[in-house]
Order: structure tokens, then C-alpha cells, then sequence
């Protein structure tokens, strides 16, 4: 008598017309979930059918009408969707020759018919248990492959942007939109980054294998703007020599960066509204209609709603646009980031100049911190570059700085500004301090400063409880003899 043992769904592929049906109840008995039919065709036809509710295995007899067993193994195993479906094959030769035929072909087991019930059974367990195991070490690969590409991204991300809570809840949104084909509307003062963030997005996104277009609509005037972003036939105007595409048709299927939104005159506003609505465009002088299949992301430093209010900046093509939203806050109210983006400067400016710079000195960086930044990002990177160029030796000093950044009057800090700035140093400190994996000699000289300099500032941001987050048990490790 057959206990119920198990769960999961079986397909029996049999056309004998006594064992086929016995083999079904056998299993219904057993507990299983049982399906029955008489040919190779039939099965797969019926696996076809079965789209996400594919059976957790198969038992399939060798002498089949039409495609045999043997044959269907094969097939089975080499389609991408059933190829991990256990097979267990029937047949009624028992050769070792036979046995080693119907394994290579693909065969999870083997069974000799007439067969015991209690070792069918017992079989089709085995083999559900192994199903089991892989379907759970799969799944626990993609979550763990998703986590990693998650990870991954967001340390890309603070990589790129910063690490100040503005600048995260940035990173956080790119990544809650990475799947969604909704247009974007970024708002910043001039040099806040805002094509990076664009750039980031559409790296995060389903069509970063897309094209990536950018046009800064402020740099045309109307008339060429049309042809920029349209395309033109040949002779649609003077100098029109050939046919030109267009950047919508050049960001099919990718992404095009709308930047100085908010400087496009009312009449090409009315055609991007029709773009944005119903993905068709002409080029200038043509009268073929084009569709395109570009998400659009919209950067301006235009106070947009006011513009609306002038009458300068349509309403409907306003909520077109900003779908999501991006505000990017000004560098100066994000200082924080400056140690990251220093470093990215000097990354990639080593490479342009040939040069190996390592770090802005503690004086240095103490300078740029009090610098108020109206050029945002963008200032920060020009005065990188050319303090790099200047630079003498491998760490920036205030002699490297601009005059305007050195000269400026410092009027005395407010005490939250202070705190702030006491936050970011700390930050510093620390940053290299692990870099270096606390080896004060070599931060100091990283830093550009003496080591009783880097003592006093150790001990002014209490920094001995740093070095035990970082593995360091020893008490009053920052004082031993390895600096």
C-alpha cells in the first residue's frame, strides 16, 4: 500500500495503455499532482502550454510513437526552459549498454518496467528533492546577484554624486526609477552636476545600452535648434547640402539630454509637447512623419514655474516634463561632498595631465572649504585642474590655489557652519588615516602636514575611537610607536 509522500507536479509521457494510466494513479496516490499523455509531441506541446506552472518533473517511456524517448530526452535537455526538468526514463531493456545510452542523452535516472511501485515512488522523490535544492540555490544566486548589482550601483552612485543626504536621496531615486521610461525634469543653479545626474540615470536604466544624446538647447538659435533636434532634408535651407537625422532620431531607442530647458522659445516648445505626446516628429522640410522611442530627461536653472507665470514657458509641456522631479542642491550647501568629488577630479585629471597628484593639503582643503562656490561643481573642477597644473610636488598647497580662493576675506564662521566644517575635517582625517591604514607618517604626508599637526587634530576630533571601529583593539593605538 502506497503512503502519500510527496508533493509537486509530475508528467508521465506513456502511451502503453495499462502502465501509462497505473503510473498516474500511482502518484495520485501518493500525493502528487499527476498529467498523462501518449507521445513525445504531446508532451511538449503540453510543457509549452504550461508557461510558469511547468512540471516539477518528467517520466518518460523510451518506446514512444513518433519521436522516441530517447530523442525527446535530448530535446528536452537542450531547450533553455525545460533543460532543468528531472527526467526519469522507463524502458524495458536492461543492458548496461542501453542504460549508459539513455543517460547520455540526458536522463537524470533510470527505471526498468516492470517496475516496483514503493521504488517509483521513492524515485520520484529523490528526484523532486534534488529539483528543490537547485530551484533554492538558484534563487538565493539571483537574489544575491540582484543585492550585489544594487550594491554595486549605489556605491557607483556615491561614488559619482557624493555622500551628503541630499546628494543620497538622489542616488536612492535614480535607483527607484532605474525601470521606469518616465521623463525627468532636473532643477539646479548652473554647475550643479546636472548631466552627470542624467548621465547616471540613464546608466541605471533599461536602456543603458541605448544611445545617450545630450543638446544643450541654449547653444541654437530657433531656427537651427529645429534641424538640431529634428533633422532636415537636403535644401530645406541655405546650406542644407544633405539630409541630416535629427538628435531625437539619433537617441531611438536610448536617452536624449534636453539641457537649458528653459531657454526654448514658445513656438519649438509646441513641438516638443507633440514629440513628448505622441512620439512622432518631421523633419525641417520634410513631410515623411518619424516616430522616435527616447525618454526624455530635461535639465534647466530656470525658475520654470515663474517662467510659466511670464508666459515664456507653456504650462502643459511643464507637466510633460516633470514627471519626476530632481532638485540639485548648490555645492555650498553640501560642502560634505567635496572630499569625494576632489577626488574624482584628481583621479581624472591624473590621467589628462600625466600627473600623480594624491591630495589637496590640510590647508589647502581647509581653504576650499571656506570658499563659498557660486560656480557650484563646476568651479570646483576648473580649480582642480589648474592647481594641478601649478602644482609642484604630489600634494596640492595653498600656493596651488587660485588668488581669489586664497585672498577672499573670512569673515568669522557662524558656530552650525563651524560644526559642519569641524564634521567634513573629521571625515578627512579619518578617510586617510584608513587609507593609510593608520600609519600616521605617510597621512601626514598625505595631508601636507606635520605629524604633531596631525596629532593635535587626532585628538581634537577624537579619533582614537576611530581606529577601533577600523579594527584597532589596542588602547591608545594612535599614540603607538608605528607612526
Amino acid at each position: 500500500m502506497i503512503q502519500p509522500s510527496g508533493t509537486g507536479h509530475v508528467l508521465v509521457i506513456e502511451d502503453d495503455p495499462f502502465n501509462g494510466p497505473f503510473t498516474q494513479q500511482l502518484l495520485v496516490s501518493a500525493g502528487f499532482e499527476a498529467y498523462l499523455v501518449g507521445s513525445a509531441e504531446e508532451g511538449i506541446e503540453f510543457l509549452d502550454r504550461s508557461g510558469d506552472n511547468c512540471p516539477d518533473m518528467i517520466l518518460l517511456d523510451v518506446n514512444l510513437p513518433g519521436m522516441d524517448g530517447l530523442e525527446t530526452v535530448t530535446k528536452l535537455k537542450a531547450h533553455p526552459e525545460y533543460q532543468y526538468i528531472p527526467v526519469i526514463i522507463f524502458t524495458v531493456h536492461d543492458t548496461l549498454d542501453y542504460k549508459i545510452q539513455g543517460l547520455n542523452s540526458g536522463g537524470d535516472d533510470y527505471l526498468i518496467k516492470p517496475y516496483e511501485p514503493d521504488e517509483l515512488i521513492a524515485r520520484v522523490n529523490a528526484m523532486l528533492r534534488i529539483r528543490r535544492l537547485y530551484c533554492s540555490l538558484r534563487d538565493e544566486r539571483q537574489t544575491n546577484r540582484r543585492l550585489s548589482e544594487t550594491m554595486d550601483a549605489n556605491q557607483r552612485l556615491s561614488h559619482l554624486l557624493g555622500h551628503s543626504p541630499r546628494m543620497k536621496s538622489i542616488a536612492e531615486l535614480i535607483q527607484d526609477i532605474s525601470t521606469s521610461d518616465s521623463h525627468v525634469l532636473i532643477q539646479g543653479e548652473s554647475g550643479t552636476g546636472k548631466e552627470v545626474i542624467a548621465r547616471a540615470i540613464h546608466e541605471e536604466s533599461l536602456r543603458k545600452k541605448g544611445p545617450f544624446i545630450v543638446i544643450n538647447c541654449a547653444a541654437y538659435p530657433e531656427t537651427l535648434l529645429h534641424s538640431e533636434l529634428f533633422g532636415h532634408e537636403k535644401g530645406s535651407f541655405t546650406g542644407a547640402i544633405r539630409r541630416k537625422q535629427g538628435r531625437f532620431e539619433q537617441a531611438d531607442g536610448g536617452t536624449i539630454f534636453l539641457d537649458e530647458i528653459g531657454e526654448v522659445s514658445l513656438p519649438t516648445q509646441v513641438i516638443l509637447l507633440r514629440v513628448i505626446q505622441e512620439r512622432q516628429f518631421e523633419r525641417v522640410g520634410g513631410e515623411e512623419t518619424l516616430s522616435t522611442n527616447a525618454r526624455i530627461i530635461a535639465a534647466t536653472n530656470r525658475n520654470l514655474k515663474q517662467a510659466m507665470t511670464e508666459g515664456i514657458f507653456r504650462e502643459d509641456l511643464y507637466w510633460r516634463l516633470n514627471v519626476i522631479s530632481i532638485g540639485v542642491p548648490p555645492l555650498r550647501e553640501r560642502k560634505e561632498d567635496i572630499p569625494q568629488l576632489v577626488t574624482n577630479f584628481l583621479d581624472r585629471y591624473n590621467v589628462r595631465l600625466g600627473k600623480n597628484v594624491r591630495s589637496f593639503s590640510q590647508e589647502a582643503m581647509d581653504i576650499v572649504f571656506r570658499h563659498n562656490w557660486p560656480g557650484n561643481v563646476r568651479e570646483l573642477e576648473n580649480v582642480v585642474e589648474r592647481s594641478m597644473v601649478l602644482a609642484k610636488t604630489d600634494i596640492i598647497v595653498p600656493g596651488d590655489l587660485p588668488a581669489e580662493l586664497r585672498g577672499q576675506d573670512n569673515p568669522a564662521i557662524p558656530a552650525h557652519v563651524q560644526a559642519d566644517l569641524d564634521s567634513v575635517e573629521r571625515d578627512y582625517i579619518k578617510s586617510i588615516l584608513e587609507k593609510c591604514n593608520w600609519n600616521k607618517y605617510k597621512a601626514a604626508k598625505i595631508m601636507g602636514i606635520s605629524r604633531s599637526t596631525l596629532y593635535s587634530k587626532i585628538r581634537k576630533h577624537d579619533l582614537d575611537l576611530g581606529a577601533s571601529e577600523t579594527g584597532d583593539k589596542t588602547p591608545g593605538s594612535l599614540r603607538s610607536s608605528r607612526a
